[in-house]
């Protein structure tokens, strides 16, 4: 590092380190919406990307300290579903900037876990700047191409570890995502009405609109809701989508999670997620949660959350959750 007076100037995003200097990451503006597939600009996160051997990257992202869905929690923490999303943007834009997948292709979730330490996550009068260190593996190839990969994430608040992530993807062409889907690649038009919301403070949120499980419409098991999709909803439907995203099925899990620690208000710590298949938006779909016993005898709980449609596994995610008092 050259020790000086002189200002040097901030590095644009995606710009190469500079030989003999420090490597800065930039906060100073967000990456274009079509390599994080974000409609809206306010809804990205990451700021700068960089890549520092054949399949090592660093990335920047900044969360707000107030967001229009991803709310802090209790008003002390930022959310922690902030990393799942921050890891989405990331693997989405390094599959598009480094590894050339046109934009055409759809990027497939099959598979997402997040950790995240809550003691640095408390929200400050600043937005937060996140450091990612990410390493890809795993890689699949066809014909030459690049059709999945893993990918493997630190966060960092500064030097300290904020959380980590993994995410597993494949990558389709529009004709294998074609096949994948059946032919269903266009949003539904034929939706039928929501059921009502779980009450907000249940379901762990301030705003009905927010709430993604339903009331059922009959008797049913306790700690058993049908998922509400909303395809205005502006945030979890940023743009239009022929399934339920995987954004939406995590935050089931974590109202869910809520739900069955409910009255007392938890902090989501970890998410360990797979996506066996596509949620579709015109079909019912239910979301059952359990309580597991845990070996630790602390104040941590653990809870797995599956979403079933026509009597198939969609996905599943177990939740541990510490309590915000």
């Amino acid at each position: 590092m050259s020790v000086t007076n002189v200002p040097t100037p901030e590095p644009a995003p995606n710009s190469p380190p500079r030989q003999g200097a420090e490597e800065h990451l930039s906060f100073v503006r967000t990456a274009p919406r079509h390599l994080v597939d974000r409609n809206a600009i306010a809804e990205i996160l990451i700021t700068d990307w960089r890549r520092r051997d054949e399949h090592v990257f660093r990335l920047g992202a900044q969360w707000p300290r107030e967001h229009l869905f991803y709310t802090p929690v209790a008003g002390c923490w930022h959310d922690p579903l902030l990393v799942a999303e921050s890891l989405r943007q990331a693997a989405t834009l390094i599959a598009r900037t480094f590894y050339d997948v046109p934009t055409e292709h759809t990027i497939v979730i099959d598979e997402l876990d997040t950790e995240i330490v809550p003691g640095v996550a408390l929200l400050s009068s600043r937005p937060l700047e996140i450091g990612m260190e990410v390493t890809c593996t795993e890689h699949q190839h066809e014909q030459g191409a690049v059709t999945g990969f893993t990918v493997e994430a630190d966060l960092l608040r500064g030097t300290t570890f904020l959380g980590a992530g993994r995410v597993v993807l494949r990558l389709l062409s529009p004709e294998s995502y074609r096949r994948l889907r059946g032919g269903r690649v266009r949003p539904p038009t034929d939706l039928s009405p929501l059921p009502d919301p779980l009450p907000a403070a249940i379901a762990g949120r301030l705003n009905e609109h927010d709430v993604v499980l339903g009331v059922p419409d009959h008797a049913t098991a306790a700690h058993t809701w049908q998922l509400r999709v909303d395809p205005t909803h502006p945030v979890l439907f940023d743009h239009p989508c022929d399934h339920v995203p995987s954004m939406v099925l995590l935050e089931a899990a974590r109202q869910a999670t809520q739900a069955v620690c409910a009255p007392y208000r938890i902090l989501p710590t970890e998410f360990r997620s797979a996506f066996h298949r596509r949620v579709e938006m015109d079909l019912p779909c239910h979301i059952a949660a359990t309580e597991l016993p845990l070996q630790d005898a602390g104040e941590e709980t653990a809870v797995r959350v599956t979403g079933s449609q026509q009597q198939r596994l969609a996905f599943d995610s177990l939740v541990l959750a510490s309590p915000c008092d």
